[in-house]
């Protein structure tokens, strides 16, 4: 378990809401595909991109606009083994994609604009373009 230790004087330095979010520390933007977008990387048209700060990292995550309602939130990141760990078993989240390089090219946009989200405040819902 030493491991998953934390050392005092990090955890004394980290806001509680950094270790244990709530639904009001997450930040939020309608994302939706534009007519002339190729490189779109979900299945869904549109949905939520979603930010919140943990362990004072953003997490960013996509939560598409589908039916039924997604169940979960699906992870984004630029360390692939760590997204598809964390999504495991959600399969139908992303378009398919020919190689893993391809497949960030898609994503990172996406990636920054939640970590730029993440810099608004907590509660932050936008409903339009502005990042």
């Amino acid at each position: 378990m030493a491991g998953a230790s934390i050392p005092f004087g990090a955890m004394a330095a980290t806001e509680v809401s950094d270790l244990f979010p709530d639904v009001k520390d997450v930040r939020t933007q309608e994302i939706h595909k534009a007519k002339t977008e190729a490189d779109w990387p979900f299945m869904a048209e549109s949905g939520i991109l979603a930010c919140v700060k943990v362990l004072s990292q953003p997490a960013v995550y996509f939560v598409p606009e589908k039916t039924p309602p997604a169940t979960r939130a699906f992870a984004l990141d630029t360390d692939l083994v760590g997204m598809s760990m964390i999504n495991l078993g959600m399969t139908d989240v992303l378009k398919p994609y020919g190689s893993l390089e391809e497949l960030v090219v898609r994503i990172t946009p996406f990636i920054t604009m939640g970590r730029q989200l993440c810099a608004q405040p907590p509660g932050t819902n936008i409903s339009g373009s502005e990042l």
